[in-house]
């Protein structure tokens, strides 16, 4: 394909993929890509083409965990798609209650709830529990 028409079709897909996801954010990206031989927008333009928006083909990973003395629910690794919301309940077993959650390992204080808005990344969530007080 000649350099004038990969620079048309670059652009292109650039437009339809999401121009900053190829790192095509100006006209001169995509000319650098093409000089390169063009494997950054003919890998873009295959996404689109089989339906797999660059940066939005594929769900993210919600992993949850708790320790035995209390759970999340749901549990495990639950998928979230880009831009979607997940929410998730933290319960304490009997004898114990919540003492913190964190979320990519950073607290967010203790919590029977906590939801993942406008999800655009892989992440973590975390329920801590300790024994209650005894009376």
């Amino acid at each position: 394909m000649k350099a004038s028409k990969r620079l048309v079709v670059g652009l292109a897909v650039c437009a339809l993929a999401g121009i900053g996801a190829l790192g095509c954010n100006t006209v001169r990206g995509a000319g650098r890509d093409i000089e390169k031989g063009g494997k950054g927008i003919q890998n873009a333009a295959e996404d689109v083409q089989h339906g797999n928006g660059h940066h939005h083909s594929h769900p993210y990973t919600i992993t949850a965990s708790a320790e035995s003395s209390g759970s999340i629910s749901p549990s495990g690794d639950r998928s979230a798609s880009h831009g979607s919301s997940r929410s998730f309940t933290i319960t304490a077993n009997r004898g114990y209650h919540i003492a913190d959650v964190l979320v990519d390992g950073k607290s967010v204080g203790a919590r029977s709830r906590y939801t993942f808005d406008n999800v655009t990344a892989n992440h973590t969530i975390s329920a801590l529990f300790t024994v209650n007080p005894s009376r």
